[in-house]
């Protein structure tokens, strides 16, 4: 049953809490202390606030984290955080323990939450539907390996595609399309920026992970840009700086960006560029924490395309957050991006499985 009410009992339930422990948190969050900060359904007073999605957050993953490859300590960290046994086997299924393993525990739990939420919000508000996607999916994710399903969405994405063009693709939920900012990462340890790939294979992977985990009624799309390629080839240095595995200068860029350390001045250019091109590395942050230093940096930190460290190196298209980046995106993106409702059919071979991609 969906709720309908988005802060109620039923809600923590509905983002993946055990019954034991949507109560313990519903309790914390009827008996609130009267002084102090604030709930968000509370008069305000000019102080802080807690909304009921922080508050689930950070009672939820006040646990130790868990990153290495260990099933058992990642149902153990699951078990702590209060999730249910339904999303538990959800989020240790086999066939995405490659994705899972790119980040933490901790990472995947407050995504699969957030996500949840964010549609149930959405919902209730009934302002779920986006203009460029039309209807909403009620599809359940199929069961078996992502190589027996194929996504509807693959050959919709695969058609009017305008020539001369470089095709990018993303994966998000629906209630996050208009936000497709993402946090510091790869290139960038201190402003956000806009992550695509041009291997509709790498979309998909995730889409399907995170449809999976986002339930019935949760609608994820894969967004598709078409770059005019005569506007990226009149980029040029220092606008469009290109870096790859496994070249010293990727290892460290991504080493002292995750770890949110200063650039040296040789690295600069890749803060200050309007497009950098370059591999998608993997691991948690803490992963990147935990080594001293950047040449600690091995082929597993490669991010691969697929399901398993046997596809080739994922590479992604990374834009500016800045001025200079959103308005070339405006300017030369506004026009060709559309948005595919992700869903898929049986089939014996699928999209992913044939690896197939959209270059132009």
């Amino acid at each position: 049953m969906i709720p309908e009410v988005l802060i109620s009992r039923e809600t923590l339930t509905h983002v993946g809490l055990s019954e034991a422990k949507a109560t313990e948190l519903w309790g914390e969050w009827s008996n609130w202390p009267t002084s102090g900060i604030r709930r968000e359904t509370d008069a305000d007073d000019g102080g802080l606030e807690m909304t009921f999605i922080d508050f689930i957050i950070s009672r939820v993953t006040a646990v130790n984290d868990i990153t290495d490859e260990s099933d058992l300590q990642w149902r153990a960290c699951l078990n702590a955080c209060g999730i249910d046994v339904q999303l538990q086997d959800t989020i240790m299924d086999t066939h995405f323990k490659y994705l899972r393993l790119s980040e933490s525990c901790l990472y995947w739990v407050k995504d699969t939450i957030k996500m949840r939420y964010a549609e149930l919000e959405a919902h209730i508000r009934g302002s779920s539907r986006q203009p460029s996607v039309s209807g909403r999916q009620q599809n359940t994710p199929g069961t078996g390996s992502p190589e027996s399903w194929a996504s509807t969405s693959a050959s919709a994405a695969s058609r009017d595609i305008p020539p001369g063009h470089t095709v990018l693709f993303r994966a998000t939920n629906q209630a996050h399309i208009a936000g497709l900012f993402d946090e510091p990462s790869d290139f960038s340890g201190f402003h956000g920026r806009f992550y695509f790939t041009p291997d509709y294979q790498v979309a998909e992977y995730h889409a399907y992970w995170a449809k999976k985990r986002i339930g019935q009624l949760g609608t994820v799309a894969i967004v598709r840009l078409c770059i005019p390629n005569t506007a990226r080839e009149s980029l040029s240095a220092p606008d469009i700086q290109k870096i790859f595995w496994p070249s010293p200068e990727w290892k460290e860029l991504v080493w002292r960006s995750r770890t949110q350390r200063q650039l040296p001045s040789r690295l600069e250019k890749y803060e200050e560029a309007v497009l950098v091109v370059g591999t998608t590395s993997r691991k948690p942050h803490s992963f990147y924490r935990a080594i001293k230093s950047w040449d600690e940096v091995t082929e597993k930190c490669v991010l691969r395309a697929g399901t398993s460290v046997q596809g080739h190196p994922s590479v992604q298209y990374v834009f500016s957050g800045g001025k200079k980046g959103r308005d070339f995106l405006v300017k030369n993106g506004a026009q060709n991006i559309r948005v595919f409702p992700y869903s898929f059919i049986p089939k014996a071979l699928s999209f992913m499985k044939r690896g197939r991609g959209f270059k132009l």
